[in-house]
């Protein structure tokens, strides 16, 4: 039986939308999304792209993770685990990540949409990767540390420091990529070492980096909060949810948060 749609969003409505939320022309805007949430979307993710671009113009910034954990190595993955037998076999035919044709692990349309558009920059961490787009995407992009990829002096530190904000459009806390800052402001969790393959002087070699674990366990609990303390815009697009807060006021409670725990 084929499925009947009964919601159709178009790019007007997901500008009316987002307007409604509060983004404005000249703002700076990190994005995470589960697309597929919002049922049917006329023109799909491109819809969705064009809309934010047209709302913030070239003077605002738009900004989303293309995390590329595949380039991991395989004694360090957490997500899922490789038998040791095939860990020197990999290790020996490494891919290194690649700027331009590097795919981001995220299953989710929009980021990889967004990547095929004309003016992206994208900074050049192999595991945690940013893409952007308008005023501030080279600034942001530009001198990513391998070391401790998401903390202050990464592209989310630039962030807070030029006063973004974060959309999540259709998904939960738990994807919120703006609190991961906020676990380096404390001194709880242990620092490990993780290998990831990229490009050197014309070779392919495995980099090690110094890191924290890349946990998300208690997002869920730190969004509630904010949500209490009524710093969150909160709406549905078509059968989505979409939430829209301030990052230096998300990256703040969470910090807060993980300093008590």
């Amino acid at each position: 039986m084929n499925k009947i749609i009964d919601v159709v969003t178009t790019k007007e409505d997901v500008k009316l939308h987002l307007q409604s939320l509060g983004i404005q022309k000249g703002m700076l805007v990190l994005v995470d999304a589960a697309i597929h949430n919002f049922g049917y979307v006329s023109g799909g993710a491109q819809a969705i792209i064009e809309a934010l671009m047209e709302i913030v113009g070239y003077e605002g910034t738009i900004v989303m993770p293309s995390f590329t954990m595949e380039h991991m190595d395989p004694s360090c993955k957490s997500e899922y685990r490789i038998e040791r037998e095939h860990w020197e076999y990999i290790r020996q035919n490494p891919m290194a990540f690649h700027r331009k044709l590097s795919a981001p692990t995220s299953q989710d349309a929009l980021v990889h949409q967004f990547m095929r558009n004309e003016a992206i920059a994208r900074s050049c961490h192999p595991l945690y990767s940013f893409v952007a787009w308008g005023k501030y995407a080279k600034l942001l992009c530009d001198k990513h540390p391998l070391h401790f990829g998401l903390s202050k002096d990464s592209p989310l530190g630039k962030i807070v420091d030029l006063n973004g904000y974060v959309l999540l459009l259709g998904c939960d806390y738990k994807e919120c990529t703006m609190f991961h800052l906020a676990r380096y402001h404390g001194e709880q969790l242990p620092i490990k070492v993780v290998s990831a393959a990229i490009q050197q002087n014309k070779q392919v070699v495995w980099k090690d980096m110094l890191d924290l674990e890349l946990v998300n366990d208690d997002f869920s609990i730190i969004g509630e909060a904010m949500e209490e303390r009524k710093v969150v815009k909160t709406s549905y697009l078509g059968t989505g949810r979409c939430r829209f807060f301030s990052a230096r006021e998300a990256v703040r409670i969470a910090s807060a948060y993980f300093n008590i725990q």
